[in-house]
């Protein structure tokens, strides 16, 4: 059994580094483990530690960029990012991730690492993950299978909100 205080998750290194960091820097963590530090403790996916990402070896200056958890496990996947990916609190958007071309199971990190809801629409276009994902060009059917499949009953409801506005008369009219 593990046990730790929600307190302890936000305890930081001389870094910066929440116990959340120190896993993404892990890369064969998988998406339980971060959901089981995400989950206990959501704020920590917010936290920016400093991290070194050049060094002038010509007069030993370096370097610093703050970085999210999120942030770190993309650099350390090799994955580039640019500050649009993500919104205020420092977490990638959901349309960034889509747009990165990932595989099922690095998006399933990323989710998560920063706990994305796969429930909720989006607010400028009212899709669904499963459905925003489909208008990028170039997206694996198997990763729209696996987002469809997150939450099956989210498919459910909007099939029966179709069927529900769908017109019932079984007249055909003339155009």
């Amino acid at each position: 059994s593990i046990s730790w205080s929600f307190r302890s998750l936000l305890q930081t290194d001389e870094l910066g580094m929440t116990p959340l960091h120190v896993l993404c820097l892990n890369p064969n963590a998988t998406p339980e483990m971060f959901k089981i530090l995400a989950n206990a403790c959501p704020q920590a996916a917010t936290i920016q530690a400093e991290m070194i990402t050049q060094v002038d070896h010509d007069d030993g200056g370096r370097i610093v960029e703050m970085v999210t958890p999120t942030k770190l496990w993309l650099k350390v996947k090799g994955i580039s990012y640019n500050d649009d990916d993500f919104d205020e609190q420092g977490l990638l958007t959901r349309n960034a991730a889509f747009q990165k071309g990932l595989e099922w199971n690095d998006l399933n990190s990323i989710m998560s690492i920063q706990s994305f809801n796969l429930g909720v629409a989006n607010e400028s276009n009212n899709l669904y993950p499963c459905m925003q994902a489909a208008t990028i060009n170039g997206m694996n059917l198997e990763m729209l299978y696996h987002l469809a499949m997150y939450d099956p009953k989210l498919i459910y409801q909007q099939v029966q909100s179709f069927e529900t506005k769908a017109p019932t008369s079984k007249k055909a009219r003339n155009v």
